[in-house]
């Protein structure tokens, strides 16, 4: 696009152009054959250059490009200076307004928005960044919820991993006294064994002796 205007008729109200082309001359020429009142859009070929037009009511919003140029790009680009144009007290100064006299009010608008659209941000792909940018923020949203929930589940697993700890601590204090108990009553019931066993042996030695006489 090298080419940017918006008119009431054949009076070019403000205009922005990145070339040294005679723009105005070709535009006025392009636009003596275009009626206003009615909404369209259409094109028109000029000195080389394809003029793109967006009409809505007394206003023309221009735009010069290549012959090569995107035909969708361009009508994207007209229509982003329509809706900007539209905003505030230009739409009524418009009315009354004298050649370039709103220049100085929207030229850098213009300028901005032509750039943007020669860079490849056409209204369609900004939303279309936008909508990504949407759906990343959605996804970190929800991975941040995974995570949240995987701490609260670490956390309590964290916690059980400290109660069985806990019982198994206990647990082996427990099967210490156990064992320690066993030990000691096993301990007793062999000594007792022991002695009965002494104890019998000694009354058949004392009785084979006639040591006890029955």
């Amino acid at each position: 696009i090298e080419y940017v205007a918006v008119a009431r008729g054949t009076v070019v109200l403000v205009s922005h152009q990145e070339t040294g082309a005679h723009f105005d001359y070709l535009v006025e020429d392009v636009l003596r054959d275009i009626p206003t009142g009615a909404e369209f859009k259409t094109t028109r070929p000029r000195g080389g250059f394809t003029f793109h037009l967006l009409v809505g009511g007394d206003l023309v919003f221009v735009c010069a490009t290549s012959p090569d140029a995107s035909l969708h790009v361009a009508f994207q680009c007209l229509a982003q200076v329509k809706e900007r144009f539209l905003l505030g007290s230009l739409p009524v100064r418009a009315q009354v307004a004298e050649q370039h006299e709103l220049d100085r009010d929207f030229g850098s608008v213009a300028a901005e928005i032509m750039s943007r659209c020669n860079e490849g941000q056409t209204g369609d792909q900004i939303s279309a960044l936008n909508r990504q940018v949407e759906d990343v923020k959605g996804i970190m949203a929800q991975n941040i919820e995974k995570v949240v929930e995987r701490g609260d589940r670490l956390d309590s697993l964290l916690e059980k991993t400290q109660d069985l700890e806990q019982a198994g601590t206990a647990f082996r204090a427990t099967a210490k006294k156990v064992n320690r108990h066993m030990c000691l009553r096993n301990a007793r019931m062999t000594i007792i064994i022991g002695v009965i066993v002494v104890g019998v042996i000694t009354l058949i030695v004392l009785f084979a002796t006639g040591v006890i006489k029955t």
